[in-house]
């Protein structure tokens, strides 16, 4: 107050840092509002002064975007650098990740999904094969002839040193397995088993002869006088006059994919064994 007269003392213009929370770079970042945010009795120049010291230059620097000091190793990978314009001004910033551009698209990557697609095919490729011949019909008519048969009782070095019946048989195979190939198998193990019952066992199964087949392979079979490949033991006597001897010829299907499915031939023959030892019986 001077003199007689009376004055109000204006209030001093506020910056506009401090109408948003106050002074200091965070501040300084934030947007002053663009309506008139000015106390009563400021001129409009102070106030325009006011907004452009507060938040001109740190708001220019802010959207100039300066250089990124967040450098992920001592390479300088992940660091950030401005693109400037034509005239010169700073502008957005771009990321460039020195070191893993291409990262994508490197050999390892590339053998790496074409191992796994590969996998995949062929999976798909595996299980339609199996698929297409699971549900065939694999049995084939099947002829056997027995043409001698000789019984012997000798020692078995094989058990407990007792005698036991052995057998001889002179057989005859024909059949044509040309249906049971395909483009899912990949071999055929032929096995003849004898089958019979004596008073200790209920059921006695002895392989007498085996054969594999392969594919390419001749598969109609034309086996005349084959004799047995393994010894035709029993543990006993129980092959001396047995009457219901059943020879059998049954076969694996080794296929490509899939299960091994075990067929038995729709033929087969009983023979009876003699009632002595050492005898050879022609029929």
């Amino acid at each position: 107050m001077a003199g007689g007269g009376s004055s109000v003392e204006q209030p001093r213009p506020l910056p506009c840092s401090s109408l948003i929370g106050g002074a200091g770079p965070r501040a300084a970042r934030l947007p002053c509002p663009r309506g008139p945010a000015r106390p009563v009795g400021v001129s409009p120049e102070a106030g325009a002064r006011a907004l452009a010291h507060v938040g001109g230059p740190e708001r220019r620097r802010g959207r100039g975007g300066a250089r990124s000091r967040n450098a992920r190793g001592a390479g300088g990978a992940g660091r950030r650098e401005p693109v400037r314009g034509r005239s010169g001004s700073p502008g957005c910033v771009r990321s460039r990740a020195l070191g893993e551009t291409g990262a994508m698209n490197t050999v390892l990557s590339r053998a790496n999904s074409l191992f796994a697609f590969s996998l995949s095919v062929m999976a798909a490729l595996t299980f339609g094969c199996f698929i297409t011949t699971a549900f065939k019909d694999r049995s084939v008519p099947v002829r056997l002839h027995v043409s001698r048969i000789m019984l012997k009782n000798v020692e078995d070095f094989t058990g407990p040193r007792e005698r036991s019946d052995l057998g001889f048989i002179t057989f005859d195979i024909t059949a044509d397995l040309e249906n049971i190939f395909d483009w899912n198998v990949k071999q055929l193990f032929l096995y003849l088993s004898a089958e019979y019952s004596t008073k200790n066992n209920a059921l006695n199964q002895v392989v007498l002869w085996d054969k594999i087949v392969l594919r390419g392979d001749n598969p109609k079979l034309l086996l005349k006088d084959m004799k047995t490949k393994y010894f035709f033991f029993d543990d006993g006597n129980g092959l001396k006059g047995n009457r219901n001897v059943t020879l059998t010829l049954s076969w694996n299907v080794v296929p490509n994919a899939g299960i091994l499915p075990l067929v038995t031939g729709s033929g087969h023959v009983s023979v009876p064994f003699p009632d002595t030892y050492e005898i050879t019986k022609s029929y």
